[in-house]
């Protein structure tokens, strides 16, 4: 919390007393490379960008936060019980607005550019600790918390307390850091979002819960019988994920519903996980061919008559091809959709500059030539004048899909 004066004061995250001396810089000494990382593996951004957060700094137990809102239960809530898992504390610093969208977009900026090296690409699930694990499973719970919100849903009830994720932590170590790994890589190259009108969405058509089989003989169904069922549990729930882990001879599937692992398959034959990853290429039109580097795809779909986004990330491991699916919906889809516009938009924007850039060297070029018509001349000034029409249409779609500012 603050003072009257600004100041950070204690706080209680975890069961321990905060000390109100740790130092708090300002924007320009921030450590942009640290915050990128914690939000990466610590408090997702759709997290970030819903309660108006952002992590700072964390080093020995202790968590430097900024809020706009530095009094809004439901933020503190949900890191504090982060926060009480791993055993740390935190300070609050309230930061303005603009602040707060600087950072988010400095960070949406570098996701977009950054590319891993070889070695981030070369993880695998036996480097990862189970520190790694509890901080992703985190990320599934935040973002279902959005899509509580959005359901005017008490933030408490959806996060289920701390002895939630003490009971995921006792069942499995979820291998999802690895994922997360890939998230960074150039989307713009890397990922292949499908434009579709609403009216062409793939409708899904999957198992009820009455219909399902026992999860002891799921193993034994084909790869196309299996993928359904595994669909129908991911779908009924809230933020759903498959996660597709291969072994060096045996391969096992791991499913959660906002971050609380609800089962596993054993010792899959490779034969039938290959099958199932195969499905799900086919499903999103990917290559059935081995990746030789990762791949996402995002495919919008109809569920009982509602709009969701199935997000597949295929990589290479160091068995062969692992992959994970996830369901994103409400606030988590809106957020994405609103990304898409917004790199619409600049993408158009951009294209339009160039073509004004062209023109203007063209009618460099024309006024110097002595055959010049006068007719060609007059095309060049109405193109001229099509084309700042068109820059400025584009810039008014731009600003509108922007998110409104404010003062903190």
């Amino acid at each position: 919390m603050l003072s009257s004066e600004g100041k950070p004061t204690d706080t209680r995250a975890g069961g321990q007393q905060i000390s109100s001396k740790t130092p708090v810089h300002r924007e320009q000494g921030r450590d942009l490379k640290q915050i990128f990382q914690l939000i990466d593996s610590f408090l997702s951004f759709e997290a970030c960008l819903y309660h108006q957060i952002v992590p700072f700094r964390l080093e020995d137990n202790q968590l430097l936060l900024g809020m706009v809102h530095p009094q809004d239960s439901g933020a503190l809530d949900y890191v504090n019980r982060i926060l009480s898992y791993i055993n740390s504390t935190m300070v609050i610093q309230e930061i303005a607005t603009d602040m707060h969208r600087t950072i988010l977009s400095a960070y949406l900026n570098h996701k977009n550019t950054f590319r891993p090296d070889a070695k981030q690409l070369e993880q695998t699930a036996a480097d990862f600790t189970f520190e790694k694990s509890v901080t992703n499973i985190a990320d599934d719970l935040i973002t279902s918390a959005t899509t509580s919100f959005e359901q005017n849903q008490q933030p408490q009830s959806t996060l289920g307390g701390t002895e939630t994720l003490q009971h995921s932590r006792q069942q499995a170590n979820i291998p999802i850091s690895h994922l997360d790994s890939f998230a960074s890589v150039n989307e713009s190259k890397k990922n292949t979002s499908e434009v579709v009108d609403p009216s062409n969405l793939t409708i899904l058509q999957v198992q009820v819960p009455e219909l399902f089989s026992p999860v002891e003989v799921l193993a034994t169904l084909p790869p196309k019988k299996l993928l359904e069922q595994l669909l129908g549990r991911v779908l009924g729930g809230g933020i759903g994920r498959l996660y597709l882990e291969r072994q060096p001879y045996k391969g096992r599937i791991l499913w959660s519903d906002n971050g609380v692992l609800q089962s596993v398959l054993e010792n899959l034959p490779l034969s039938v996980f290959q099958g199932v990853l195969n499905e799900l290429k086919r499903f999103t039109s990917l290559p059935i061919a081995t990746l030789a580097e990762p791949k996402q795809v995002e495919k919008e779909c109809l569920y009982q008559q509602n709009r969701l986004l199935l997000r597949l990330r295929v990589m290479p491991g160091i068995y062969g091809e692992e992959a994970t699916l996830q369901v994103l919906r409400g606030a988590a889809l809106k957020f994405y959709q609103q990304q898409q516009l917004t790199r619409l938009s600049r993408d158009a924007l951009g294209i339009s500059q160039q073509l004004s850039l062209k023109l203007r060297e063209l009618h460099q070029r024309l006024i110097v030539n002595p055959s010049l018509q006068p007719e060609q001349l007059q095309a060049l000034v109405t193109l001229n004048g099509l084309v700042d029409n068109l820059e400025q249409q584009i810039k008014i779609l731009t600003a509108t899909n922007e998110p409104p500012t404010g003062s903190g």
